[in-house]
């Protein structure tokens, strides 16, 4: 594989946010204090230094032409051989939603101590090896199955690496909404295909996402390499004597699940709480693989 030049998309601790820029006097009391959660913050946003500074050294001294940009600076991404999210999984989620090509993407968790990175590649202090693996074709990348979410049919949120919610906005608020499965990329229920569904939402899962959210809520964890999607509905009413269980299921590839909003207001959100779209009652939400899966080195 060619590597000569990278982007790297890093993200900004809590401490820089609250202490530094937003200037919280009650976080950095709680420092002062030798609070042992606001310690840890403190503790990670030096962890994070530590791991930029090294990562800007490796790449300097293998050769890798490297462009620096914060998280949220990320929407063009082209150009590059090589993408590196230095984080944890949300900043790798939040950097994937903008592979739309072949480039592949390497996450590197810059604080494994505190942060979660299930879906990085490895640390800093393994990046020489990963590179030169890469070069060598020892190290390939891995298509990975995303989710795509259209609303009448219009695509919305962009490509999902590991699940997607649609509830009410309020999560003490009842959700109501039809659930059918059907066939084909665009293929329409007929009546009887429909469910009607009380409860408080539905999660639907890529296999990278199976075992977040949806486990915990009763699902199952899927093969990282396999191209169904899953799905499952949060906390199901179920009307006094009629039979109780898990409603929910997989979704092979070629099918579509569809979910009707019938609550005046209801809200789809993608990988997290930041990317959202609201729903009007009666739209309709179509849920299926993404077209284009995320070259993700892992």
């Amino acid at each position: 594989m060619k590597l000569e030049r990278a982007l790297v998309v890093y993200r900004k601790s809590a401490y820089q946010i609250y202490v530094k820029e937003h200037r919280e006097s009650a976080v950095s009391s709680a420092i002062r204090r030798k609070d042992p959660v606001a310690q840890r913050m403190l503790r990670s946003h030096q962890a994070q230094e530590k791991a930029f500074e090294k990562l800007k050294r490796t790449l300097s001294r293998l050769k890798v032409d490297a462009q620096y940009r914060v998280r949220g600076q990320n929407r063009s991404l082209n150009k590059y051989d090589l993408v590196i999210s230095l984080g944890g999984d949300g900043t790798l989620l939040d950097v994937a939603r903008y592979r739309l090509d072949d480039t592949p993407l390497l996450g590197i968790n810059s604080d494994p101590r505190s942060s979660i990175g299930a879906l990085c590649g490895g640390i800093v202090t393994q990046l020489p090896t990963i590179i030169r693996d890469l070069r060598e074709g020892t190290l390939r990348p891995r298509n990975l199955t995303r989710l795509q979410v259209l609303v009448d049919d219009e695509p919305v949120l962009g490509p999902c690496l590991n699940d997607v919610l649609f509830c009410h906005p309020c999560p003490a608020n009842q959700t109501r909404f039809q659930l059918a499965q059907v066939d084909g990329l665009w293929g329409k229920a007929r009546t009887k295909d429909w469910q009607a569904i009380r409860g408080s939402g539905i999660w639907v899962c890529a296999p990278t996402g199976s075992t977040a959210a949806i486990r915990s809520s009763g699902g199952s964890k899927m093969a990282l390499g396999s191209k169904r999607l899953q799905y499952i509905v949060r906390e199901p009413y179920f009307p006094p004597g009629t039979p109780r269980g898990k409603i929910g299921g997989f979704i092979e590839n070629g099918e579509s699940l569809l979910l009707t909003n019938r609550v005046r207001q209801g809200r789809v959100w993608g990988d997290g709480p930041h990317r959202r779209q609201s729903i009007r009652y009666g739209q309709e939400i179509r849920i299926r693989a993404h077209p284009i899966p995320l070259r993700l080195i892992k």
